[in-house]
């Protein structure tokens, strides 16, 4: 069965960044953003898809992103389907785009002495920086941004075009260059920049209302579903996630709250190769590209240069965080934190303007919600206090769940149709849920009840309200609305929200231990006696890495169950001794976090469904 390899392009930027998605049979398989418009990022992409599919051909992926790379120079979004005439990939897709607005359409130039050449250019930045396409016969044989001021970049483009074809001229090719240099020049001499657009992006209506009824009609059923939230994790299970059913829940909500004045931000350890980045991979899958930007490396100023208003309300998906958790980590991750905090970032900059420097002021407005993962037990404070800690589950019948799941896809037992059916479900529903203000009748009760001894707890409250408000939002199907138009919470959604948080809570609070640190400990002391112990000891009666072994210790340490007796010193390893104490149950029953049943002493309350 020949299977359908699908290359989107889900965020696409004048300066030729584009976030790429690489679907098989619906499945997310590989995602990056690159500089499309770039031969050495096109190529780095290709290596990297052909790695994890190696049956794909390079030339095939190379040529969809020149498509898509050519879309973008002509003001489009790429994306590859199985239902245009272009070559497929893989034997399945082909290059589809959308209409061109006349206003940010490529100018095309044919050079003059090349038969079948043509030059698209369209202003990609400031001064004379363009995206070029190149086109011989109609096909785009090569897309760059070139400074044309630069005679080097024109060169460097010239040397592309006439790679491998002997019948172009390159001095024509450069000849016609030097033209659309002085054209560009004379169109913006004291007018706008060409390819500038108002044109806004369509709406989540607009875009619900172009996909299959079917899908609409699921995506209705599901949002009226009582056992919703039970629908998610069973749907994130067909689409390859072995048990996990917490943590899909969790980061499911996360991404809803993107909708929320002050949505939510999380960071999933986990030991590596434990499933802590797939997991938040599928499920950001089942929201809409729209709703969602990928960002699996970022620097400390990536944030403030994104095009105004694309990170408001969007679900930030991050790749896996830095070992480095020195001062320039946290410098890095300063503007990451000044989002979480305040929903906008601002900036005052020197720039040149005019030949001479001025300070401008930069603002980015967000809010957003945002997921990143790491192999890292102790997190930057600043950072950790803003996220919810999430872990993977490292156990072993855990891992026998997971070989089963992908002994099932090699054995042929999970159909793409399925998982497109799936994501097309979730995309209608996400693009179904309504912004609305959420308000919690029980907020007073909350916080009377609610422990005050840390500090830590007035950011812990508010995670807990955008996470009630989150559920409110998934469920509004189910809400009843105010005379002033709001969602009202119900004790459904507190309760799905403390169980969603007592774990991460016991942490933070209550000083309690994480999942993988608790076992840890169970195994711990059934070797260990009373003597004292190092950590080379200990890590002859784990397979877990001395780095995940070492974080545990620390937390035990952190929680007083063991004592550290000696800090390691070059060769000689740290030496540790336990304490006698136990640990509570601290992990299960968060004390921060009031019963059900204080918050609803009338029983006014009905249960949710099952997780």
């Amino acid at each position: 069965m020949e299977s359908a390899l699908t290359i989107e392009c889900t965020e696409a930027k004048r300066n030729g960044l584009a976030t790429v998605m690489v679907r098989r049979n619906g499945e997310l398989v590989f995602v990056d953003t690159l500089n499309v418009t770039k031969a050495k990022a096109r190529g780095e992409f290709t290596a990297n898809v052909c790695n994890a599919l190696p049956d794909v051909e390079v030339n095939a992926i190379d040529a969809e992103l020149l498509k898509i790379a050519d879309g973008l120079a002509n003001g489009q979004n790429g994306k590859a389907t199985a239902e245009d005439e272009a070559e497929p990939v893989d034997g399945a897709a082909a290059q589809e785009v959308t209409e061109v607005p006349s206003d940010v359409a490529a100018t095309a130039m044919h050079v003059e002495h090349v038969e079948g050449l043509e030059i698209d250019y369209v202003p990609c930045g400031r001064r004379e920086s363009v995206t070029l396409t190149a086109r011989l016969n109609g096909d785009p044989i090569v897309v760059e941004s070139v400074n044309l001021n630069k005679s080097k970049s024109r060169a460097e483009f010239v040397a592309k075009v006439c790679k491998d074809r002997p019948g172009i001229d390159g001095a024509a090719v450069d000849a016609e260059l030097l033209k659309i240099a002085a054209e560009l020049a004379s169109k913006n001499n004291g007018k706008p920049r060409a390819g500038a657009t108002t044109e806004s992006d369509p709406t989540a209506a607009e875009r619900l209302a172009k996909m299959p009824e079917s899908a609409r009609r699921e995506a209705e059923a599901m949002l009226r579903d009582i056992n919703l939230m039970k629908r998610v994790i069973d749907d994130a299970a067909a689409m390859g996630v072995a048990g996990e059913r917490e943590l899909v829940a969790t980061v499911y909500l996360v991404g809803v709250s993107r909708l929320l004045d002050k949505p939510l931000a999380a960071i999933v350890q986990g030991l590596s190769s434990s499933g802590k980045s797939y997991v938040p991979e599928r499920v950001s899958s089942l929201f809409p590209p729209e709703a969602v930007l990928h960002a699996t490396q970022q620097t400390p100023q990536a944030l403030f240069y994104m095009p105004a208003g694309s990170l408001s309300h969007r679900f930030i998906v991050g790749g896996e965080r830095s070992r480095m958790e020195q001062d320039d980590a946290a410098e890095a991750t300063r503007a990451l934190r000044e989002m979480l905090s305040s929903g906008k970032l601002s900036k005052l900059i020197p720039m040149k303007i005019d030949g001479r420097m001025e300070t401008k002021l930069i603002e980015q407005d967000g809010p957003i919600a945002f997921i990143e993962t790491t192999t890292l037990t102790n997190i930057f404070d600043e950072d950790a206090n803003r996220c919810i800690l999430l872990t993977t589950d490292e156990r072993r019948e855990q891992t026998r769940r997971i070989i089963t799941k992908l002994a099932e896809g090699y054995a042929g037992n999970v159909r793409g149709g399925d998982a497109r059916r799936i994501i097309e479900r979730h995309h209608a529903a996400q693009r179904m849920l309504e912004r609305r203000p959420v308000v919690i009748p029980f907020a007073g009760r909350l916080g009377e009840l609610f422990d005050s001894e840390k500090v830590e707890v007035r950011r812990a409250f508010a995670q807990l309200m955008s996470m009630i408000q989150a559920s409110a939002l998934l469920h509004q199907r189910q809400r009843q609305i105010d005379s002033d138009g709001r969602l009202v919470a119900s004790g459904d959604d507190y309760q799905l929200a403390r169980h969603m948080l007592a774990r991460p809570f016991a942490r933070l609070l209550g000083g309690g231990l994480s999942d993988p640190a608790r076992r840890y400990f169970e195994r711990l002391v059934a070797w260990a006696s009373d003597d004292a112990f190092t950590t080379t000891d200990a890590k002859g009666h784990e397979s877990a890495s001395r780095r995940a072994l070492t974080g545990w210790l620390s937390e035990l340490a952190d929680a007083g169950l063991v004592d550290q007796l000696e800090p390691h010193k070059g060769s000689k390893p740290a030496q540790w001794k336990l304490t006698g104490a136990r640990p509570g149950d601290a992990a299960s029953e968060c004390r921060a976090l009031p019963s059900v049943e204080d918050v609803f002493p009338d029983g006014d309350f009905r249960h949710s469904d099952n997780t």
